[in-house]
């Protein structure tokens, strides 16, 4: 039992360096981070809470959550998911952009 409750602890360290990896930071790349903002209301308005607040952490991390670009990015991303998982598929092109993106991401945090 002991060593289950260690390797889940280890679970945030193993995540943080996987997705500093998959994600850098730099200040000078700040607009390259909005789409965390998108991805994570896609997975918020699809109902996928871990990918979601995944998502929402790295774009805390990153001084970007909350701010109006970020606030817009997650709004429209949240009603792709929600659509999307509606109906199966994306209304048009821009949905299209954002499902896409949100595969990436599901991707690198699946196989880092």
């Amino acid at each position: 039992m002991m060593g289950t409750k260690n390797s889940f602890a280890a679970l945030p360290v193993f995540f943080s360096l996987a997705l500093g990896i998959a994600f850098p930071s730099s200040g000078a790349a700040a607009e390259k981070d909005y789409p965390l903002c998108t991805v994570g209301g896609y997975f918020s308005g699809s109902g996928d809470k871990f990918l979601s607040e995944l998502a929402k952490n790295i774009a805390q991390k990153r001084n970007i959550f909350g701010d109006p670009i970020c606030n817009a990015a997650w709004k429209n991303g949240y009603k792709t998911g929600e659509n999307f998982s509606k109906t199966g598929k994306p209304k048009n092109q821009a949905e299209k952009f954002v499902s896409q993106q949100a595969a990436e991401f599901r991707a690198q945090v699946v196989n880092p």
